[in-house]
């Protein structure tokens, strides 16, 4: 009974609201009835234009699958080396077991960075010997 009541309402509501809006419409001269017209229009088309996307973006499986897709690119890349040649080769595989036999120090001997420090007149002496000029 209360749904009864209220569609009668709605639809009494909805009848007032109708012929409101006719008089108001009725009531306007030509020249502003076809300026809302040609606005009308203008936002229909500017809607329609806006729903027409290109194909990938319609589709939104797409945009994950393309990150997806880069970031197994980028990962094999980095895993394989590049084309150019930047990856490990033979001659920087001795700088990495250079690198290995510093970095590894007997359990006696302490940490590989204090053996590299224990010495600086050393380095101090090397240093100068490599920057000073021929000898006279």
């Amino acid at each position: 009974m209360t749904e009864h009541t209220q569609e009668a309402v709605r639809s009494a509501l909805e009848d007032r609201s109708r012929a409101l809006f006719h008089e108001s419409v009725d009531g306007l001269d030509l020249r502003v009835r076809s300026r809302l017209t040609q606005a009308r229009h203008a936002a229909l088309d500017a809607a329609a234009a806006a729903s027409r996307r290109p194909w990938f973006s319609r589709m939104p499986l797409w945009t994950p699958a393309a990150g997806v897709a880069a970031a197994a690119l980028l990962g094999a890349a980095l895993w394989l080396g590049l084309p150019g040649g930047h990856g490990i080769t033979a001659d920087n595989q001795s700088s990495l077991e250079d690198l290995d036999i510093v970095a590894s120090s007997d359990e006696g001997s302490g940490d590989a960075i204090e053996m590299l420090q224990n010495d600086l007149d050393f380095y101090d002496f090397a240093d100068k010997a490599t920057n000073s000029g021929p000898a006279a």
